[in-house]
């Protein structure tokens, strides 16, 4: 009798210790999660303002190219030209500056807990 209100016992913190443990589990997840989509978030709104930026100051170039040409449209051409020169540049090396930084970082991202 007294064997088994112990094995019930025991079974019974058993049973609180796995709940916990998941419990925990789960709550490392969320903080993953929520860590993600936080530093995604602030990338996004970090990408918005640059691009208005980067906006205005190519306008900016543009008008001032085509001052000093004579032809305003030469400004615009010019700018879109380098523009062109620099995608084709981003496109031909995007493994190297894009994919693999990017990717490296939300794996620290989500794995910097777990060094912890």
């Amino acid at each position: 009798m007294e064997e088994k209100s112990k094995l019930e016992s025991m079974l019974g913190k058993i049973r609180k210790y796995a709940e916990a443990r998941f419990d925990l589990a789960i709550l490392n997840v969320q903080d993953k999660i929520s860590d993600v989509f936080a530093s995604i978030a602030s990338v996004l709104l970090m990408v918005f303002i640059g691009f208005f930026v980067v906006l205005f100051i190519s306008l900016g170039i543009a008008w001032y190219i085509g001052d000093r040409t004579g032809d305003p449209s030469m400004g615009f051409f010019s700018l879109a030209g380098f523009y062109l020169l620099l995608a084709l540049v981003v496109y031909f090396t995007r493994e190297k500056l894009i994919k693999t930084p990017i990717i490296n970082a939300l794996i620290k991202k989500i794995t910097i807990h777990e060094e912890n």
